[in-house]
């Protein structure tokens, strides 16, 4: 499934200050805050590649080529929200909505998914050429708050790494390190669809 990202998180997994604190910068001292603010970006957007999830909520579309095979869509990034609309576009490029009432919202899966209710199945019609199946999907984790505290040590742990080490290593963190973050997330990586 090819994604395009709508909306953003409008926040961060760790603060400017829990990033000092950790980094043992004084709080009251904004000399390096833009260096951190990237830092957290940085390591955030990292963690992310790492665990094929998003952290904070945000809003997705996904594409599809076709209709699957059997009675379920499978949507990526984990913790899965909400479906906002699904939409599929015909080959005369008409674009039609698809009924929330002939499919169900499974919240519950770690990917999330799409599932045909009972009777019903995937429409049908001959579909556009290129990426005709549209679903526009929230996910992540919820608030800053929400986020599982092993994945904000690694955070933490990888923008202290950083700031310390600004030489060129391996993804701007020490094997050593590496091995704690991955030790600490592992347990919520997801895999690609």
């Amino acid at each position: 499934m090819e994604t395009t990202l709508k909306t953003a998180a409008t926040s961060e997994p760790i603060s400017l200050d829990e990033a000092k604190t950790h980094c043992r910068i004084d709080i009251d001292d904004t000399s390096h805050d833009n260096n951190l603010i990237e830092l957290i970006t940085d390591a955030r957007a990292h963690i992310e590649d790492i665990l094929w999830r998003k952290l904070i909520t945000q809003t997705w579309y996904g594409y599809l080529s076709d209709w699957p095979k059997g009675d379920y869509i499978e949507l990526p990034y984990g913790a899965l929200q909400s479906v906002t609309a699904v939409k599929y576009t015909d080959v005369d490029a008409s674009q039609s909505t698809w009924s929330s009432a002939e499919y169900i919202v499974g919240t519950d899966y770690d990917k999330g998914r799409i599932t045909l209710a009972d009777g019903y199945t995937w429409p049908n019609e001959n579909l556009y050429p290129s990426n005709p199946i549209e679903v526009e999907f929230v996910c992540g984790y919820g608030a800053t708050t929400d986020v599982p505290g092993p994945i904000k040590r690694a955070i933490k742990i990888m923008i202290s790494e950083m700031f310390e080490n600004r030489e060129v290593s391996i993804i701007g963190v020490s094997f050593s390190e590496m091995d704690t973050i991955k030790s600490l997330v592992d347990n919520y990586r997801l895999n690609e669809l």
